[in-house]
């Protein structure tokens, strides 16, 4: 029988998750379509072969753009509004932090032991989302 490894899971989840505030911050970014290509990497561009410092950043925002479009809809999938409400606070909105499950409860206003039980249940919700649910083989056997 094949069953869900909820601990693996629930980590390759996060692992897509936490990647969305860089991914969305690029996405803002402004271009410059000035900057020339010997700018990005300081070698001069008569030796180099890359694309334009601007074309290869536009190309950036798009990639990003579309990773937190990917995010964005995956945690709207979600059934339950309050899942949907925790990752937001917790992976998507706000600023980098040290402590960002603390963060997180705060903005929530929710106890941190119901904040834990929701987040690991809303990992589980958006990983087959995101079609990161890692399986594994169960030794019982059901007859």
């Amino acid at each position: 029988m094949i069953v869900i490894d909820e601990v693996e899971t629930r980590a390759a989840a996060e692992k897509i998750l936490s990647d969305y505030r860089t991914a969305r911050g690029i996405a803002r970014m402004p271009v410059n379509q000035k900057i020339t290509s010997a700018w990005s990497d300081g070698l001069p561009a008569s030796t180099t072969n890359n694309d334009p410092y601007a074309q290869r950043y536009i190309e950036q925002k798009e990639s990003a753009q579309q990773y937190v479009d990917w995010i964005d809809g995956a945690i709207a999938a979600i059934p339950k509004q309050m899942f949907q409400e925790l990752l937001r606070a917790r992976y998507c909105e706000g600023l980098e932090s040290n402590h960002p499950d603390m963060d997180a409860i705060d903005r929530l206003d929710i106890s941190a032991s119901k904040y834990f039980d929701d987040k690991r249940a809303a990992l589980l919700q958006v990983s087959r989302r995101l079609h990161c649910t890692v399986y594994m083989e169960s030794e019982a056997e059901f007859g």
